[in-house]
């Protein structure tokens, strides 16, 4: 698979969800101090946009329609341990986030 930059990192606001999308799949970006993570950029309850969702605390991406939450790290669910919002490999290489 090849590398496809989805944003600049200084361009991402801590903790403001960013969208992207690659290839038709909608992609949800979020900066978390100085980590990154890149998911499915739809949730896994309806379809709604994470985008459209918000950071809960310090650690939890939170849908903006119906409430279901994904770990910034990892994507699994603090309510659901089952569920997880699938979650790409992604990394910084000169202020773009792959």
């Amino acid at each position: 698979m090849s590398k496809v930059a989805v944003a600049k990192f200084a361009d991402l606001k801590d903790r403001k969800p960013a969208a992207a999308l690659v290839a038709n799949v909608d992609l949800v970006i979020v900066r978390f101090d100085d980590a990154v993570s890149v998911f499915y950029g739809r949730c896994l309850h309806r379809g709604a946009m994470m985008v459209d969702g918000f950071v809960d605390g310090s650690d939890n991406l939170i849908c903006g329609v119906h409430n279901w939450d994904y770990r910034l790290d990892t994507g699994v669910s603090s309510y659901n341990n089952e569920e997880a919002l699938p979650k790409f490999e992604c990394w910084v290489d000169n202020g773009d986030v792959l």
